[in-house]
């Protein structure tokens, strides 16, 4: 069980009840310019009840949540990659619009990162986006990640079947880097 708290922030487990949440998050997302350049969510709300229960059954898709509200409005992801050399993790994030620009998406990643840095032993954390998603490049940067590579991606189709090719950057991360930037926090 994994609940971690900032000072704007409650970021948590995934619990059944909050799929309505999610849903109004995920029809926004969708409806984005961005959501192209990633995989597709399910549209219908129940399918959207079955992500929840299959977030809710491990530590991997984390609830951002108001402290003051209670209200779901992001999810960051962190999944780990198997790697035989290193504790590697894949950071990834989904935020309600309606609270864009307000700073909770780098205030959310930035606890993760402590988790993944602290308890979780993580030795790097990689990321990726479209590089024509510059608000995802720049929250990444914020973050103290830098670009360590470009590829081409395709993930959906046009209505002609067409592949929607576009230009990805990866991003990364490693723990000593984190610990330098938290000025020798650990």
């Amino acid at each position: 069980m994994t609940t971690l708290s900032t000072d704007r922030l409650i970021i948590r487990n995934f619990n059944t009840d909050d799929w309505s949440d999610l849903y109004e998050m995920i029809q926004q997302y969708q409806a984005t310019a961005y959501a192209r350049f990633d995989q597709p969510w399910p549209s219908q709300a129940g399918e959207i009840k079955g992500v929840v229960e299959w977030f809710a059954a491990g530590d991997s898709f984390l609830a951002v949540c108001l402290k003051t509200t209670g209200k779901l409005i992001g999810l960051i992801a962190l999944n780990r990659e198997d790697h035989l050399d290193a504790v590697v993790y894949n950071l990834g994030y989904v935020f309600n619009s309606d609270y864009h620009g307000q700073g909770y998406a780098t205030e959310g990643c930035r606890a993760v990162l402590d988790h993944a840095f602290g308890p979780l032993m993580a030795d790097r954390v990689v990321s990726g986006t479209a590089t024509v998603n510059q608000p995802s490049c720049r929250l990444l940067e914020r973050l103290g990640m830098h670009e360590t590579g470009r590829s081409i991606g395709s993930f959906q189709t046009t209505p002609e079947g067409k592949p929607i090719e576009f230009l990805g950057a990866s991003f990364a991360i490693s723990r000593d880097e984190w610990i330098e930037r938290a000025g020798g926090a650990g």
